[in-house]
């Protein structure tokens, strides 16, 4: 059975000097930055709503691998968030390859999983296929048996992981804020919005007020996959924009979010 693509989501790193400082800062940054977007498409999209400027999320994340990285080199991630308000704890699987059939071919039945395609610069498509699970506090991340007893598929898909394998925290553990509020209309009848978002990352045990990672993505979604070619041009065109207007604000040069980490830990692990 084909899985179906839920959401599209478009993702840029942003040059993180440019958010450096407190709280408030950050969100004048934002904002400069939404309005420097929201003029570059405006000839292309219906309706701007919102601004940059609801901290919606702030959460600690770790992300967990053998010392030879043998998920991530599977293409799996494997992370955690813990909500730093209400302490809320959920783990999320995620598999990611360049072929839809490759990556649809999993079992993600245990929680809350999610098909989608996650697109980087140039335009880079990946399809992500994740699970993600709500577990206790007191819940060990250890070995690889404290994850395939989430996961079960993963010890089936990844031959080389055996259950006693331990695993670690990689890198470096993240401080993530999440801004929303924004929002771009990308259709008009029946009206469809792409939702907008800006992720910081800070170093949970360095600087609170420098970023490590900053990203701006957007992203629509339909649970019956019915993506028209001028709403998907008119997302393409947007795309483009932030890599050939916005050159000001987008780090094309930067790595993405998750492989920040992984280098990071290759790197620290080197010179120990």
């Amino acid at each position: 059975m084909s899985e179906k693509v839920v959401s599209r989501e478009y993702k840029v790193l942003l040059k993180k000097e440019l958010f450096i400082g407190s709280e408030q800062e950050l969100l004048k940054s934002a904002q400069n930055f939404w309005q420097a977007f929201s003029q570059a498409i405006n000839n292309i999209i219906g309706e701007v709503n919102g601004d940059l400027q609801q901290i919606a999320d702030q959460r600690i994340i770790r992300f967990y691998d053998t010392d030879e990285y043998l998920i991530y080199k599977n293409s799996y991630i494997l992370r955690e968030r813990l909500d730093a308000n209400n302490n809320e704890r959920e783990v999320t699987l995620k598999f990611r390859n360049r072929d839809r059939y490759i990556s649809q071919d999993r079992n993600m039945n245990r929680g809350e999983a999610k098909f989608e395609e996650d697109i980087k610069n140039p335009f880079e498509v990946l399809y992500s296929f994740s699970d993600t699970q709500i577990i206790s506090t007191d819940n060990k991340l250890n070995k690889i048996q404290d994850a395939t007893q989430l996961y079960p598929d993963l010890l089936d898909k990844v031959s080389l992981l055996k259950a006693e394998q331990e695993i670690r925290t990689i890198g470096v553990t993240i401080r993530e804020i999440v801004i929303k509020g924004a929002k771009f209309q990308i259709r008009n009848e029946p009206r469809l919005d792409s939702k907008c978002a800006l992720i910081i990352w800070y170093n949970n045990n360095h600087d609170p007020e420098k970023p490590v990672a900053v990203e701006f993505s957007f992203k629509y979604g339909d649970q019956n996959e019915v993506y028209s070619r001028k709403v998907a041009q008119r997302a393409y065109d947007v795309f483009h924009i932030l890599q050939e207007i916005l050159t000001y604000w987008v780090d094309l040069d930067s790595d993405t979010k998750t492989a920040y980490i992984y280098k990071l830990d290759a790197k620290n692990t080197f010179f120990q």
